[in-house]
This record gives structure tokens, sequence and C-alpha cells, in this order.
């Protein structure tokens, strides 16, 4: 508890309410926004397009991709840089070569941010869509999804964990089978990355991608898609820009140029360079000051102590499976809206969400909350209504 204690102190978001509300914003630790100021004041003092901003840039990136290698366990040149999860996933799905009559498998409880640029596929290109419940064992899973398995399978989307349920998808098991079938396995990270361990490289996963506001704590607009070494000369960028060059100034005007050979030649924007400022000092203070072995070990602590204790609340459903879970909770709350209750909580200081499509609540457990946070939202939930 010292350790926790500690780190609540880096996060003041989280000192005014119950902050259960991770997989929707992380909060910010304190050395990110001191990072964020010292660049907008260096831009304001400085200017804007300075030899320097740009060498500055170019070391942030850099170093980001440094970050996110010790995390996953794979070498920087894998990761592109991106803005959001969905802007990763269509890098993949517009980058691979799909052709009409081509399948592509994805499950129940994708995102929007995962289910719309699928959808694409079908109305531009007469991609042939199957839909997998993962609403069963994971043997039947995995069963069912073999028998949906074809020779015009292209594609299997799946997330890590369900934004909407909190189930941990077996997503190693569901790669291995896309490889045996010759299909690739793209992976929505959004409530993963950040909050178990994943060993990319020790997987057949061929694409990841997830955000950086989320589980990570950094600033809106990162986020990173990690790409197999052998498929770098698989998948086509599909939007270019100076960031997707080898070196500046490697193009003509006949048309020609040189794209990077590793996975930055999908990186196409320069976003805003106080946001990669900020995501770069989470990622340190999320590795050095909190330790990922630590933020992993509570997350999933914190989750099982939660769904302990609303096991002995008469009037809440739990749909999270315990031995499926990493630190999402979700459930229902019988007799009562999921987004009344909601509304109640947060007139509480109690931050927690609610999925619409399922009528679901959903709580989110960081490594920086505490048992407090959770004693607050299950006392809330036994007061008679």
């Amino acid at each position: 508890m010292a350790h926790a204690d500690n780190l609540r102190r880096h996060f003041p978001a989280v000192r005014t309410v119950a902050y259960l509300n991770t997989g929707t914003f992380g909060p910010l630790p304190d050395s990110a926004i001191t990072a964020m100021k010292a660049a907008l004041d260096a831009q304001l003092q400085q200017g804007r397009f300075a030899h320097e901003t740009h060498a500055t840039f170019a070391q942030v990136r850099r170093e980001i991709r440094e970050q996110l290698a010790a995390l996953f366990h794979v070498k920087p040149e894998h990761f592109a840089l991106v803005d959001s999860t969905t802007h990763a996933m269509n890098i993949v799905l517009w980058g691979l070569p799909l052709d009409r009559g081509d399948e592509i498998i994805y499950t129940n409880v994708e995102h929007p941010g995962s289910l719309l640029p699928v959808y694409i596929q079908k109305q531009r290109r007469g991609v042939v869509l199957k839909r997998l419940d993962v609403s069963l064992s994971e043997d039947e899973l995995i069963s069912n999804l073999q028998a949906l398995l074809t020779s015009r399978t292209r594609v299997i989307v799946v997330s890590h964990v369900s934004y909407q349920t909190g189930q941990r998808l077996p997503i190693e098991k569901i790669a291995q089978l896309a490889h045996r079938e010759g299909a690739y396995c793209l992976v929505d990270g959004a409530q993963g990355a950040g909050a178990e361990p994943l060993s990319l490289g020790g997987s057949d996963i061929d694409f990841y991608a997830f955000p950086g506001q989320k589980w990570l704590c950094g600033p809106d607009g990162t986020g990173a898609l990690y790409i197999a070494p052998r498929l770098l000369h698989v998948l086509d960028p599909t939007y270019v820009g100076a960031s997707t060059l080898e070196e500046p100034h490697l193009y003509n005007f006949s048309g020609d140029y040189l794209g990077a050979e590793t996975a930055r030649r999908y990186e196409h924007t320069h976003a805003s360079l106080v946001n990669w400022v900020g995501f770069l000092e989470s990622l340190k203070f999320l590795r050095v000051q909190v330790g990922w072995d630590y933020a992993f070990t509570r997350i999933h602590g914190l989750s099982g102590s939660l769904l302990d204790q609303l096991l002995d609340v008469k009037d809440v459903r739990l749909v999270t499976p315990r031995e499926a879970r990493v630190g999402i909770v979700s459930f229902q709350v019988q007799g009562m809206a999921a987004d009344r209750f909601v509304e109640e909580a947060k007139s509480r200081a109690i931050d927690i969400r609610y999925i619409r499509e399922r009528d679901l609540v959903r709580v989110c457990c960081g490594f920086y909350n505490n048992e407090n946070d959770l004693q607050r939202l299950v006392n809330l939930l036994k007061v008679p209504r």
C-alpha cells in the first residue's frame, strides 16, 4: 500500500474522485504535464518551426518506440506511431491486399473503432464479413472459429480485452490458428496495452493496435501499431508523408520516394509535439516510478478484489469472467438502467462508465486505485432503491 499511496501523489485527478474509468481515459501523471508545459513554453519562446523543434520531435518519437519495445519485448523498429487505435486499424485493413470475396472474421464484442474500419471493407471492396460469438468457453470459442475459417479467410479481427465485458480473449491461440490457415491476426489492444504483460515478440500476433490515453496514461492523439517484421513488405502504405521517408528529401519529382525500412514507413502525421512529449514522460513514469510488474499485479489484484466484493451484493449480476479478466469489471444492476447508476455514481464523485449496447456498468481498476475507491462503489451499490 505504501507504494500505491506514494504513486497517487503524482496523479492529482485520482485524489478528487474515485477514478475508476481508465478504460476511457487514464489520468496523466504530473511529470507528463510538466514536460508538456515546458514543450509549449519552448514553442512560445522559440517558435514552432525551428530546426531544434524538428530534431526534438524525431528524438522523442525514437524514445517512445524504445519504451514500447521494452514493454512488449520486441525491437523499436516494429512500431509505427499513430494518433489512435482506429487510425492503426485502418492502416492495416487498407494496407492488406484484400479482394472481393475475401473474408474477415470479427467478434461480437468489438469496439466501433474496430468495427467501422472492418465494415467499410465490405462496402468498398466487397469483403465477406463473419461474426464470431466469444461468450463461450475458450475451447468452444476456438472450435467455432475453426468452423468459420475457409480458404478465403484473410484476417481475424479480435480485441485483446473486450471493452464491454472485460473478457480477456485468447489472442495468442487465435493468432496461432490464423497462421495455420494462412490468415492474419489483427488485435485491438485498447483495453490490454499497459493493463497486463504481453510479449508480442513471442506470439504469432501480426498486428497490434493500441492508444496512449488509456492504460498507458498518456495524452489524447497518441498511440502505436505493432507490425510483425515479416509483414513490413506485405502491408502497403495507404497514407504517406514526410514521416514515411527513410531520410528527409528521399523523393524526386518523377513520382518516386524511398520509404523507411522499418514500421515507420506507415507514419504520416505530425501530431502535436506537446502530446508526444507527454506520452514519452508517461511511459517513462510507468516503467521507472511505477514499475510494469507492479502495475500489472496491482491491476489484476484490484479487479479480483472488486469481483469478490460484488459477489456479496444481491442486486448485481457479474458479466466479467474471473478466470479471463484483466482490469475491467462489468456488471448489471438489477432493476436499474446502467446509465442511471453511472449518473448516480458521478454525483458522488465516483467516475465509471456504462456500456449502452449491453446495459452494463463498467469499472476499470488502475494501479493507482486503492481499496477505498472500490469500497465507495460497493457501498453505493448496497444502498436500498
